[in-house]
């Protein structure tokens, strides 16, 4: 079986892509099913993530691809509600043993939801791991509700548009930013519109007043971040590698542009806040939420809350409520160089078909 995999370089900090080839999955636990792989979204998980996932046990070789759609060739003595050849869709834990990106996988019964025949495989693949995430960024962190305002960091990602989506349809009004003129006019052609759109660069700051024109001095009742800066001095930033191609924001402007009660959703693994910043926070009575969307899968404890958001998500796929953007389909032949230039990917989502 061909699959891909990543693999940790000498320095502990890099990493690289290599195609693989292993034995197909022939034997299923109790609860497992083994899935036949026809479309994986591929994204890219912080190295940081897996050295805190594994450190009790340093791993060289990771797998690659969790957001997967395909066909069910076998199922375990326990599994009750799916069946051979079902289509499923579901993500993949960041410890599987088999890859997204490859011929076939493992899933537990409780991972995936059955998928709907108006959804293709792709759309299926490209969607699902974004739309968890959004669901629990908007719904779990954020407690979004009607009237709330909710600032988007980099809209036009496809984990980005499907938030947009998602909190508009529960009636909070959006802004968003954008840093290429691609992403800003895929942003224009969303319906319905955000209601503000701010330009980032690494020459300019407008954010925050931004922000604060738009909600008259108020600030955001949510901002869902993609990552933040944390220091400011040229050593620090070497040191802890922040040198971005792209706009991030700095955890300063987040804080400064919270509303009172206002929630910052991060996915930055190891955000440092200072007393100062705490104290910024606490004034505002503001609240702090890591967003790691894999705690689902990692323990089982929610494993009926998990199957709601993976239902009620792939419904609203279904109903047209949730529409995904596929930028670009790829074969596996050109997966490896996909993944190397995936960053530069800005606008929507990049799916490998098998």
């Amino acid at each position: 079986m061909k699959c891909i995999k990543r693999i940790t370089c000498d320095d502990g900090i890099t990493s690289k892509f290599i195609k693989h080839e292993c034995e197909p999955p022939s034997e299923t636990k109790p609860n497992e099913i083994i899935v036949k792989v026809k479309a994986c979204g591929l994204s890219l998980i912080d190295h940081k993530v897996y050295n805190e996932l594994f450190k009790k046990q340093i791993k060289k070789e990771y797998t690659v691809g969790q957001d997967v759609c395909g066909l069910v060739t076998q199922v375990g003595e326990s599994v009750t509600q799916i069946k051979v050849g079902d289509p499923v869709v579901g993500v993949l834990p960041l410890d599987s043993i088999y890859s997204g990106c490859g011929e076939y996988c493992v899933f537990q019964q409780y991972d995936v939801v059955k998928k709907p025949d108006n959804v293709s495989f792709e759309e299926a693949a490209a969607s699902i791991g974004d739309c968890v995430r959004s669901y629990t960024a908007l719904f779990y962190h954020g407690k979004i509700c009607v009237g709330d305002t909710v600032l988007v960091m980099d809209g036009a990602s496809h984990a980005g548009s499907i938030a947009i989506q998602l909190a508009q349809h529960w009636g909070a009004k959006v802004l968003t930013t954008y840093c290429t003129q691609a992403e800003k006019r895929y942003l224009e052609k969303l319906q319905p519109p955000v209601a503000h759109m701010t330009e980032v660069s690494n020459k300019n700051n407008m954010l925050l007043s931004s922000v604060m024109e738009e909600t008259g001095g108020i600030g955001v009742d949510c901002f869902i971040d993609n990552g933040v800066r944390m220091f400011t001095n040229e050593e620090d930033i070497k040191m802890y590698h922040e040198n971005y191609k792209y706009p991030i924001p700095h955890k300063h402007d987040v804080l400064s542009c919270l509303s009172v009660f206002g929630k910052w959703v991060t996915s930055q693994p190891d955000l440092q806040l200072d007393p100062p910043d705490c104290q910024q926070l606490f004034l505002r009575g503001g609240s702090l939420c890591f967003l790691f969307d894999q705690a689902w899968i990692v323990t089982y404890s929610q494993q009926g809350r998990y199957q709601h958001v993976l239902k009620d998500c792939i419904k609203k796929l279904s109903d047209g409520i949730l529409k995904c953007a596929i930028t670009k389909l790829v074969t596996y032949e050109d997966a490896i160089e996909t993944l190397n230039n995936l960053s530069d990917e800005r606008v929507g989502k990049v799916v490998l078909k098998f």
